[in-house]
């Protein structure tokens, strides 16, 4: 698939401990850890820029259980090690990194709910084009891609750059996400298939 690299941002999603093996106890997505590689690879190329963003959760966030929502344990806790990005990731290569859920009774999967001028802020920027990668595919990814996708940009994900789970209690389902992302005109690619035009 062609993109024209200086007109096109890669958000890395979520690359945290608190979603994978690192951290047992919290939300570990299968297949968390083991992106690592491909996101770099992501990372190594010419983008016009790259942003993050990071789960940045206090401890009694709304969606944890016991909360009010109670669908999740608690995870990304800020200030603790589940909120630390994945050890080996080149984090030198983000431009900005923006935290997301961080207020108590707010939920905010996408960097476009927490910050709601994001996306004209790469409109401002000359970006046409948005590439996601991360954790989770179908949760923090999808409406992140959604969002953007609504908003006017071409939005391509990265399945072996990312990593995805059920979560039944909160009606978040891989198969569903992909179905309705591509509804949106989402495309779901491979790293391998990205070319500079």
């Amino acid at each position: 698939m062609e993109i024209t690299f200086p007109k096109s941002v890669l958000i890395v999603v979520d690359v945290q401990q608190g979603f994978t093996s690192l951290c047992p106890g919290e939300l570990p997505v299968p297949g968390g850890l083991e992106i690592v590689p491909a996101v770099n690879e992501l990372l190594a190329l010419p983008w016009a820029r790259i942003d993050a963003t990071q789960d940045w959760h206090p401890p009694d966030h709304l969606s944890f259980l016991g909360e009010r929502d109670n669908l999740y344990p608690a995870h990304c806790v800020m200030g603790t090690p589940g909120a630390d990005f994945l050890p080996g990731l080149h984090t030198d290569r983000f431009h900005t990194i923006w935290r997301k859920g961080f207020q108590r009774d707010f939920e905010a999967y996408a960097v476009t709910a927490q910050h709601p001028a994001f996306a004209s802020m790469l409109t401002a920027g000359g970006i046409d084009t948005v590439v996601i990668c991360g954790i989770a595919i179908n949760i923090c990814c999808f409406f992140t891609a959604r969002d953007l996708r609504k908003a006017g940009f071409r939005v391509i994900m990265v399945e072996d750059a990312s990593a995805g789970i059920d979560v039944p209690a909160a009606g978040l389902f891989q198969a569903e996400s992909k179905r309705e992302g591509e509804a949106l005109g989402i495309a779901y690619i491979e790293r391998r298939e990205l070319r500079d035009r």
